[in-house]
């Protein structure tokens, strides 16, 4: 199922070290049994660049692995600027918000994701923590995805306004047991030629740390696959929003590290802890 709400106008490779899990089986009255996969989904060879990308800041997510196996529908809110609403892309079914549901469900088998897109373009991140609470309480997610950071590093928001502002909603995002990925902003030549822009992709790797949140590190991604292609691979013509290949390498990296975030959790076989 997914249900795409634009609310702006529609217009990199990770090495995860392969977990050795025993796939988990549970079997639900009137329900499929659900199967963890053996190791998270690997990268198309469109999106996978020829230099490894090493793995960056990697959680499990205990709350949503605990949602996955009650046996209920994953919801998944989106939220973010104008990647999450998908300026850029051909049509809503070439968004990464639509394309991580579909790869979800191709990855997960017999589970049924619905990827619900917030996107508001040239928000910052101040935007979205404004409306969190309401989004939150109107989806009722079990999983938190914020791209964040693009719209920050071009207007220049003070870091320390813009890491404050990410550790308060995490925080509040941790009390009320929802687990969360953090997308940091894409890759571009124009874009780093502000060495701002540099600033704002370390404060993001910051706060990820300290705060215990799963990051997907989009930006290396994509240098990596500029290396070897160029942006108009990933980019549109305006260098700055992605294209149709640049949202499918998007919602692949998520998969991948969402997968991989599970099958941590249930090696660990722990209850949830969220920390501060």
């Amino acid at each position: 199922m997914l249900r795409l709400v634009l609310l702006g106008a529609l217009a990199s490779t990770i090495v995860l070290t392969p977990i050795t899990a025993v796939p988990q089986e549970l079997a639900l009255a009137g329900a499929p049994a659900i199967v963890l996969p053996s190791a998270p989904p690997a990268l198309s060879t469109e999106c996978r660049p020829k230099r490894s990308v090493a793995e960056f800041i990697r959680r499990p997510l205990r709350a949503l692995h605990r949602a996955v196996f009650s046996g209920r529908q994953i919801r998944v809110l989106a939220i973010g600027s104008s990647s999450t609403v998908g300026v850029g892309a051909s049509s809503p079914s070439a968004t990464y918000v639509a394309r991580l549901e579909t790869t979800l469900e191709g990855s997960l088998k017999g589970m049924d994701f619905d990827v619900i897109g917030r996107g508001m373009s040239g928000e910052v991140a101040q935007g979205a923590a404004d409306r969190m609470k309401r989004e939150v309480e109107d989806t009722k997610p079990n999983l938190v995805v914020w791209q964040v950071g693009t719209n920050d590093a071009l207007r220049h928001v003070g870091l320390d306004q813009f890491k404050s502002c990410l550790r308060k909603t995490l925080t509040w995002l941790a009390e009320n047991k929802i687990d969360v990925v953090l997308v940091n902003p894409q890759y571009g030549d124009q874009l780093v030629k502000d060495d701002y822009y540099g600033q704002v992709v370390a404060a993001v790797a910051e706060v990820a740390k300290d705060m215990h949140v799963l990051l997907v590190d989009r930006f290396q991604e994509m240098r990596e696959l500029q290396r070897e292609r160029g942006d108009t691979f990933y980019l549109t013509a305006d260098n700055l929003h992605l294209n149709d290949v640049g949202y499918r390498c998007m919602a692949e990296q998520l998969a991948r590290s969402i997968v991989a975030a599970l099958l941590q959790a249930d090696a660990d076989g722990a209850q949830p802890v969220f920390l501060p």
